[in-house]
């Protein structure tokens, strides 16, 4: 039992220096940690809710302090709740009855809990500022890739087209010259329009094949090719 004792002052001390350091966290834990060992130490619960004030004093609600948690009651108990709450608080943390660091600070919280929640007027404005939507940050505006120009591919199929069909690139020039010139320039000779590339004839050129014909060459398929017996 006295090595537990021991052990719980320890842990207690290590978090009353903790919350000199405005580490509540870890000041949480050793304390928590005092109660398991031995609940029944002295000054334990001064530092215990010592510890609670704090944290809920850190605990912001849209910038505001949590100052429910602070005194320790819910938001929908009256004036009367409030005042019980304070009275009990006041017994352990006011500078008076406790020894410990941070215990007038804590004790300041807790008397401005009171007084805030006392009144209707502050209480009433402070909910609603604990209801209202937090502000939203305005988000960078970044900058759009740029869009394709709309006649990017009208202009590449035309391209296309022209490079196929070059006597509808001809007639495409005609059409766009002004009335003037169409006047005033001789209309184009009508054989020259249906002349065809000399490429695409090219690309006409077929072969067949025959079994009575044995040739290798070309030419000797083309001659074959004249007089064909299958």
């Amino acid at each position: 039992m006295d090595c537990k004792k021991e052990e719980a002052k320890k842990a207690m001390d290590i978090a009353e220096k903790k919350l000199s350091k405005n580490d509540y966290d870890g000041a949480k834990t050793f304390i928590s940690k005092a109660q398991a060992l031995y609940p029944k130490l002295d000054g334990l619960e001064q530092v215990v809710m010592m510890i609670d004030v704090y944290i809920s004093a850190s605990n912001k609600i849209n910038g505001e302090a949590d100052w429910y948690g602070i005194l320790g009651i819910d938001p929908l108990a009256d004036e009367e709740a409030v005042k019980k709450q304070y009275k009990k608080l006041a017994l352990l943390l006011h500078p008076d009855k406790n020894r410990f660091n941070g215990a007038e600070g804590a004790f300041k919280l807790v008397r401005h809990a009171r007084d805030l929640l006392s009144d209707n007027a502050k209480r009433t404005a402070y909910d609603q500022k604990r209801r209202s939507n937090p502000v939203k940050r305005k988000r960078s505006r970044t900058q759009d890739p740029p869009k394709p120009h709309k006649y990017k591919y009208k202009y590449e199929f035309r391209k296309r087209s022209r490079m196929h069909k070059p006597h509808e690139f001809a007639y495409e020039c005609d059409s766009d010259s002004s009335e003037s010139e169409s006047e005033s320039d001789p209309e184009p000779d009508s054989s020259w329009k249906q002349k065809k590339p000399r490429k695409q004839e090219e690309d006409i050129t077929f072969w067949t094949v025959c079994k009575n014909n044995k040739g290798n060459s070309r030419d000797e398929i083309w001659e074959a090719s004249l007089q064909l017996y299958c």
